[in-house]
């Protein structure tokens, strides 16, 4: 076997060697640099993708706004919105003497039963300070006021000047009746006010009896607060989401 023999000097082999180590090097940073350059034009690209977004979110927002209407002019609208909304609901949920019979005949227990009802308006007692408004407030701007606004008004001032009462008188058999018969009444939120007037003892066909007398006031259209129940509300046609009517 013929041995390998190197006839270059060491100092050849040194300069290889360096020129090898000095291309590595300048290779190596050549990448990085390419690394770099391109890694800033991605972000440059980015930054404007950005930018470019904004600014059509911004002009879409302007847009937005602008199709929008003036935020008093939708105040205005509402207010007059709600005034209208009252005064239709007052309007109609103005209870007939037939209805009031009804709500309160569906109050009565068992055994006890009803044979005299009026029905009346009397006037409520008016404080100094409400007079006192009531006789300043014509002297205001008037003439500005919306139509509906005055007949709502108008309309509060009647509720307020008259409580429809309602006097009744029945047979129970008992005091506890009674006071169930009032209680069922005062759930119902359709009465401010149930007094018992009257409850004697009486004799019929030999059985002990209670003759009672209620005056019962009724709340304003539009202040009614039934308690709710969930077998009278199932069909949505009864009394508590009808402003206290079972049936018109």
């Amino acid at each position: 076997m013929i041995p390998e023999i190197d006839f270059l000097p060491a100092s050849y082999r040194e300069v290889r060697r360096r020129q090898r180590n000095r291309i590595w090097r300048r290779t190596i940073v050549l990448i990085f640099l390419t690394l770099v350059t391109l890694s800033t034009v991605r972000q440059r690209e980015i930054q404007h993708q950005l930018q470019t977004k904004k600014d059509a979110l911004e002009k879409r927002a302007q847009l937005m706004n602008d199709s929008l209407e003036d935020p008093t002019q939708l105040m205005l609208q509402i207010q007059q919105t709600d005034i209208q909304a009252d005064l239709l609901a007052g309007l109609l949920l103005d209870e007939s003497p037939a209805q009031i019979l009804n709500m309160i005949s569906q109050a009565l227990p068992d055994y006890v039963s009803l044979n005299e009802f009026q029905f009346t308006f009397e006037k409520a007692p008016v404080k100094v300070k409400e007079e006192t408004f009531i006789k300043k407030s014509p002297s205001k701007k008037t003439e500005n006021e919306q139509p509906e606004l005055v007949d709502l008004k108008h309309l509060q001032g009647l509720h307020a000047s008259e409580n429809l009462v309602v006097n009744l008188q029945g047979i129970s058999p008992d005091h506890l009746s009674i006071s169930h018969f009032m209680s069922n009444l005062d759930q119902m939120g359709v009465f401010r006010e149930i007094d018992l007037i009257q409850s004697n003892e009486t004799l019929f066909e030999g059985q002990p009896l209670r003759v009672f007398r209620l005056r019962i006031v009724v709340n304003s259209p539009g202040k009614y607060i039934p308690k709710i129940d969930t077998h009278l509300t199932a069909g949505l046609d009864r009394w508590i989401t009808a402003g206290g009517l079972f049936h018109e």
